[in-house]
């Protein structure tokens, strides 16, 4: 168990299967995070076609694990991430979004370290993401051991997704 420190919010974090808390946190995030990147259309779209209830409901239902972080009891973050190929022990963290209001508290390291830890203890040796080329948080994902594997864009109904392909080694070196 970490620690507190003074004045820091007390922080759980648990598996979730609530749909509308994950669909609630996207809304609030998607717009501070890419109306410097995104046309709103591009956003409107991806809100709907990636975090409906009925979107996020199947993103469950087909194998993905939702991580919810309260901060005091209210809802702060949220985290998703899933098997890519069991054979090669890929994983790949899906999603990782702080709510603006909750955001410098050190909660986007603490999911991604929860995230990583339960990659893990399933026997994942990888852990791979997507993030927008001109999104600040490839700088997070940098800084936390991240490296750049692939620069892509895929098409995504009539936009085009402009990524990078990050990859974590979860390998302990020997």
């Amino acid at each position: 168990m970490t620690p507190s420190l003074p004045n820091a919010p007390r922080i759980e974090i648990q598996t979730t299967t609530d749909a509308a808390i994950i669909h609630q946190l996207a809304h609030a995030t998607w717009y501070p995070t890419y109306q410097n990147i995104l046309a709103k259309e591009q956003i409107e779209f991806m809100l709907a076609q990636v975090y409906s209830l009925e979107a996020l409901e199947k993103q469950m239902a087909e194998g993905q694990t939702f991580l919810l972080l309260r901060a005091e009891g209210e809802p702060a973050a949220f985290a998703a991430y899933s098997c890519l190929n069991p054979a090669t022990h890929l994983y790949k963290l899906n999603k990782l979004y702080i709510h603006p209001a909750f955001q410098g508290h050190g909660f986007g390291k603490r999911l991604l370290q929860e995230v990583t830890q339960r990659v893990k203890d399933l026997g994942g040796a990888e852990l791979e993401l997507n993030v927008h080329r001109e999104n600040p948080a490839q700088h997070f994902y940098l800084k936390h051991g991240f490296k750049i594997s692939q620069i892509v864009d895929l098409p995504f109904a009539q936009f085009m997704l402009n990524d990078y392909i990050m990859h974590l080694n979860l390998l302990s070196p020997k």
